[in-house]
């Protein structure tokens, strides 16, 4: 990778971008009932402010930025905005959920409208109830988008001796996403937040320690959010990242083949309601719980697979940091800083192809950092051999505070090799973003430990908005409300919904057929 340094141009001013899952619950730490708030506009039509799997599941997103300082300013602003237009309720700080309901049919996943396209959202997520359980689908995270800059792929494409093409650009993602795969473990160890949950979470009950009153604690977890208890399909298939093309045929095929544990659900209960898309291995391509995954924007009634191999990849999602309870958006400026620097380190790092040995291997490491990560010592497979988990990740972390180095290049500041400084100390330490929980729960219920932080945000989201974002938000919820209500008028002279399901695939299939 040095070689691919030396002349390198300032590396910062990629494109970057963040959504933020969060609960919003009553004052006593309860789940909220309510549905989603008109003042916060509506959740099918809404760019900014809209839902993720429950009308209680808040989903904040940026809009693309070039500096990791504005992207910032515009997360707290929504923030801000959703936090004084909620009138009591507030906004849950962990990625493991508040008090749950007993009764988890209680948890009331997401309404978006009478159109074919709003009721097909809302059949997805009750697939993912029968699929997955409620509970499960209550756990948020922070997702970071990233592309490089283009004087990144002018460089590269130079060195590399290519042509500067979306051909070059798909090898190039592909290769950062079997990078991530590779280092998976490390954000896990990094920033994973969530070694406790409440006892309402049910799945965790028979299986973790009981901790204080009420919470349950998994001894040396890093994150349960990215362990077996979180974001796991259970159907058995195998995705390829080492081409795009692979990928994508991947997915559709997961897309378009039943798989006999969803195939007893059905796809309608006895009383003719529809349970979930389909009996698929995947309903949709978005139900595959990977590490990252290469985005394409897709146009409007367009499967994602699609977009991607028409317009091949356009950036990165990375979908493995919790929530920061510490910080009042769910992730600090200086974890920004960090992940655009990991985001390039995985774009330049050799990646050779990813052999069926080397995936398990992958999956083991993620989920042994994410269940056992503050173990003292530990161990994780490298190459088929047992290497030091600390060792490996000040490997990591030296080579990116090489990266971060440049882009600092043309600033007075350091605030990218800061950022890396930071994680270096504290895995010299031991004292990762895990370990600072761990340590605030050891005398308190993780309920109480949450409340305090969700109770100490509220002086930041409550600070008065200026006027121009006030009003820009204000405008931006109105026009979401205007934007729906045309869209509810016109579905009074759409297709039956039985037909629009019965079709839904029919492009996907095509393109299976054909390619």
């Amino acid at each position: 990778m040095q070689d691919l340094l030396n002349n390198i141009p300032n590396l910062s001013s990629g494109t970057i971008g963040i959504e933020r899952e969060t609960l919003r619950t009553n004052t006593d730490a309860y789940l909220s009932q309510t549905l989603h708030p008109e003042s916060l506009g509506n959740v099918y039509t809404h760019k900014n402010i809209t839902i993720d799997y429950a009308e209680s599941l808040l989903e904040l997103v940026t809009d693309t930025h070039n500096n990791p300082e504005n992207l910032y300013l515009q997360l707290l602003n929504l923030h801000k905005f959703t936090a004084q237009n909620i009138n009591n309720e507030l906004l849950w700080p962990t990625s493991m959920p508040c008090i749950l309901p007993d009764n988890p049919e209680l948890i009331e996943f997401g309404y978006f409208g009478q159109s074919n396209g709003g009721k097909i959202k809302r059949l997805y997520r009750s697939g993912l109830a029968y699929r997955y359980g409620r509970p499960m689908q209550m756990i948020a995270g922070i997702h970071f988008n990233y592309s490089p800059s283009q004087d990144f792929w002018n460089y590269l494409s130079q060195y590399k001796k290519q042509k500067l093409n979306q051909n070059f650009k798909n090898e190039i993602y592909m290769a950062a996403l079997r990078n991530i795969g590779r280092t998976s473990w490390l954000v896990c160890y990094l920033f994973g937040a969530s070694p406790a949950c409440d006892f309402s979470f049910q799945p965790a009950q028979q299986l973790l320690t009981r901790h204080h009153k009420r919470s349950l604690i998994w001894n040396n977890a890093c994150t349960l959010r990215m362990s077996q208890l979180g974001y796991q399909n259970k159907a058995d298939f195998s995705v390829d990242f080492n081409n795009l093309e692979a990928y994508i045929k991947d997915l559709i095929y997961a897309v378009l083949t039943p798989s006999p544990i969803y195939e007893y659900i059905g796809i309608q209960a006895p009383d003719g309601n529809y349970r979930q898309i389909s009996t698929n291995i995947l309903q949709i391509e978005n139900e595959y719980y990977a590490s990252a995954r290469p985005k394409q924007i897709p146009n409007k009634n367009e499967a994602p697979t699609l977009a991607l191999a028409r317009r091949g990849i356009l950036y990165l999602e990375l979908r493995l940091p919790d929530c920061n309870p510490y910080s009042p958006v769910g992730i600090s400026l200086e974890q920004i800083y960090f992940l655009e620097t990991y985001m390039l380190y995985c774009l330049m790092k050799n990646s050779p192809e990813i052999k069926h040995c080397e995936q398990d291997e992958i999956n083991r490491n993620r989920l042994r950092a994410a269940c056992c990560g503050l173990s003292k010592d530990l161990k994780l497979s490298y190459h088929c051999k047992e290497k030091s988990m600390k060792s490996w990740a000040l490997e990591i972390l030296e080579e990116m505070l090489k990266i971060a180095a440049i882009m600092d290049k043309n600033t007075d500041k350091e605030l990218y090799q800061n950022s890396v400084r930071e994680q270096i100390k504290a895995v010299e330490s031991g004292e990762v973003l895990a370990a600072k929980v761990r340590n605030d729960l050891i005398d308190k219920d993780f309920i109480n430990f949450a409340q305090e932080l969700q109770n100490k945000h509220l002086t930041v989201l409550k600070s008065p908005l200026d006027s121009e974002t006030k009003q820009e938000l204000n405008n931006l919820r109105n026009k979401s409300l205007e934007d729906f209500a045309k869209i509810e008028k016109a579905a009074e002279n759409q297709i039956p919904f039985s037909e629009y399901l019965e079709h839904y695939f029919d492009e996907l299939k095509v393109f299976a057929r054909e390619s």
